[in-house]
């Protein structure tokens, strides 16, 4: 063999199976290598920032990989993807351990067997990813909310029949005539809008609607700018005596805030405007926003609740127990991630059923795996954990809807 093709030089050479590979790569790069302006400042075979002789394609002295990145931008672009989420052989060698093996990549991570899997930051950041990219292309975990089914005539007629009976039945028991009326006219109001809602023409519910929200935040004017907006005797829409509905499933609740200073306030208020315009959208945007975050705060939290249950075990650092809670959370995104979408094939309550149980075995494979408790105490722990993460958490999302309103 003659000329300077690398193959043919390395296997002249007696090289080991490792450089005959590097060789093998470098030949193939070198027909998609393409000619640049940029020459690299030494020869080759040596390590263009720290100018060591090379042995393989990574420099053994400053780490850089013995690459010109003159090839195709494809090609950079699916190593920037690699680089981001691991998406070479490590991740499904990481993901069946993950979540069919608990605490088996902890333990063997923190013992030092690292290259073989992804790294757990990088690990938790692939899955909580996945996870809110599902979660908000989807509007939430499980999609959208059915439509109510109409209310036919025949139906209408039938409640009316049932209502007329029931009156006389509340007569019968002596139900003060007052109170019998006031459950009439509720009873009517609902029919009413039964009977209305399908014919009422477009531009009259837009009307309606905005004279709901206007009403909405009416209330939170006189709630938290009492000063401005006194409540008329004998007027309907007096300050709320609970939450109140800025959207669909988001109840915000304003009372014990018209001691703040003024200035706030009048800020809240017109955030609360903003809110109730969107139909609750701009507060749901923004809590999103914040959610990544929040369940960041959440790691080095949970690593704290870990390691005081670990306080007497020498050994154990706080850099353990965070590796342990950056698995624990990847392990929980991937879960609910794939057991949301698994909801559209099966019944949910089984779907929450399943989450439920293999979360809790995971705790306590982990508490059997990687610090070597008993049964019992695995247990208790697990016990412990789940009462005090379900504490944080309470307090994250209280936090993650007041930046919500502030941001919004």
């Amino acid at each position: 063999m003659t000329g300077s093709d690398p193959i043919s030089e390395a296997v002249v050479a007696g090289s080991a199976a490792g450089e005959l590979g590097d060789a093998i790569n470098a030949s193939r790069r070198k027909k998609r290598e393409r000619f640049s302006a940029f020459e690299a400042p030494t020869p080759a075979g040596v390590c263009s920032n720290c100018s060591t002789k090379l042995s393989g394609p990574v420099c053994h002295s400053c780490g850089q990989t013995a690459d010109t990145y003159h090839r195709p931008i494809w090609e950079l672009l699916t190593d920037i993807l690699d680089g981001l989420f691991g998406l070479e052989g490590r991740l499904w060698r990481t993901l069946p351990a993950l979540m069919f093996k608990p605490g088996k990549i902890t333990q063997n991570y923190l013992s030092g067997v690292r290259a073989r899997y992804v790294m757990p930051f990088r690990l938790y950041l692939t899955a909580s990813v996945l996870f809110f990219l599902f979660v908000f292309a989807f509007d939430g975990i499980g999609g959208g909310t059915e439509e109510p089914d109409e209310i036919t005539p025949d139906e209408v007629a039938a409640v009316e029949t049932d209502l007329t009976d029931l009156d006389a039945r509340l007569e019968e028991a002596g139900v003060p005539e007052a109170e019998r009326e006031r459950l009439a006219r509720m009873a009517e109001a609902g029919l009413d809008q039964a009977r209305t809602a399908p014919d009422v023409p477009p531009e009259v519910q837009a009307m309606q609607e905005q004279a709901d929200r206007d009403d909405i935040k009416l209330s939170f004017r006189r709630a938290l700018l009492p000063e401005f907006y006194p409540s008329g005797e004998g007027e309907a829409a007096e300050a709320p005596d609970g939450p109140i509905a800025v959207g669909e499933g988001m109840m915000v609740d304003p009372n014990g805030l018209e001691e703040l200073p003024l200035a706030v306030r009048q800020n809240l208020v017109e955030r609360f405007d903003r809110i109730i315009d969107t139909e609750g959208q701009a507060l749901a945007t923004s809590m999103q926003q914040w959610a990544p975050t929040m369940m960041f705060f959440m790691l080095p939290l949970y690593a704290l609740m870990i390691a005081g249950m670990h306080f007497y075990k020498k050994g154990y650092f706080f850099y353990d127990h965070l590796v342990v809670s950056l698995h624990f959370h990847a392990f929980m995104f991937f879960l609910i991630t794939g057991l949301s979408i698994a909801a559209n094939v099966i019944h949910g309550g089984i779907a929450i059923l399943v989450g439920l149980i293999w979360s809790n075995w995971y705790l306590y494979r982990l508490h059997r795996t990687v610090y070597s408790h008993g049964r019992f105490t695995s247990l208790l722990r697990v016990v412990i954990l789940d009462f005090a993460y379900s504490i944080l958490l309470s307090v994250g999302l209280l936090g993650l809807l007041i930046v919500g309103v502030l941001t919004s």
